[in-house]
């Protein structure tokens, strides 16, 4: 058990603790997910609190109390000055954080799923624009690829019942079994696979293509947005059986207010709360 420790750190998400201090989990690379506290970061003067900002790689220092973990140190190593200036492009990262902060347990230490995030925000920190349809593609990339990491990967190629090789245009869909169910199976055993639901071939490539593709590719590829919310609305039911954690929110609602806000952007805007 560590009493103290210096380490490179993203914020996931910050929250108001008693009358002037804040609560906050980081993801780390060699520590996994921490929660520690900024003693007086509620005050408008408090020094420490305006480095801890979500969409930035800090070098951080925290140290093990009696009763709790506090920040005595901070610095920032690398700032994203899109997702600090741009609306549309911080409520998408400030999203994807606070839903890996929902996902994750603390202290399981993943070198790989922190390598994935700072290569995440990297590149949304580089795109000029982001239409909803396109963010929420986008964020269903990031989230297939954590659930891969987590080891709650979708079957988009084998069949979750019999295990073989999903053929075209002979499949259905089954959120509450984590992906697709050969026509085979379903006709052994309807009444197994009776919450099996049609998907339309289009919708599994764009998924597979979400997961497994770069960003930068999932950025330039073309879209439509019915298969787009089909693609959504099927991660959205797999998250809710399988990920603990996570609640029955959908999660691309975190970047809805680009359709309905006008907001201008902030320089230190409050993290979105999922």
């Amino acid at each position: 058990m560590w009493a103290s420790i210096k380490t490179e750190a993203i914020i996931l998400s910050v929250a108001p603790w008693r009358e002037a201090d804040r609560r906050y989990c980081a993801l780390t690379p060699g520590h996994g997910k921490l929660e520690f506290f900024g003693r007086g970061a509620g005050k408008p003067l408090a020094k420490l609190a305006s480095h801890l900002d979500p969409c930035t790689i800090l070098d951080l220092e925290i140290i093990r109390g009696a009763r709790s973990v506090t920040v005595i140190g901070v610095e920032r190593r690398q700032s994203f000055s899109t997702l600090s200036t741009s609306l549309d492009h911080r409520l998408l990262a400030l999203t994807s954080l606070g839903l890996l902060d929902k996902i994750i347990r603390e202290e399981q230490e993943d070198a790989v799923l922190y390598g994935e995030l700072t290569t995440w925000l990297k590149f949304l920190d580089t795109q000029e624009s982001l239409h909803p349809t396109r963010s929420t593609f986008l964020l269903s990339g990031f989230l297939l690829r954590l659930m891969r990491q987590l080891g709650y990967n979708v079957a988009l190629d084998h069949c979750v019942g019999c295990e073989g090789d999903i053929l075209p245009l002979s499949f259905r869909w089954h959120g509450g079994r984590g992906g697709l169910v050969c026509s085979s199976c379903i006709a052994t055993n309807p009444g197994e696979w009776f919450l099996a639901t049609p998907l339309r071939q289009e919708v599994v490539q764009l998924m597979r293509l979400a997961r497994d593709s770069s960003y930068d590719g999932l950025y330039r590829y073309p879209l439509k947005g019915a298969d787009v919310s089909s693609l959504a609305s099927c991660l959205h039911d797999t998250i809710l059986y399988h990920v603990p954690g996570a609640t029955d929110r959908p999660f691309w609602t975190g970047i809805l207010p680009l359709q309905t806000l006008a907001i201008p952007p902030l320089a230190n805007p409050v993290p979105v709360q999922l």
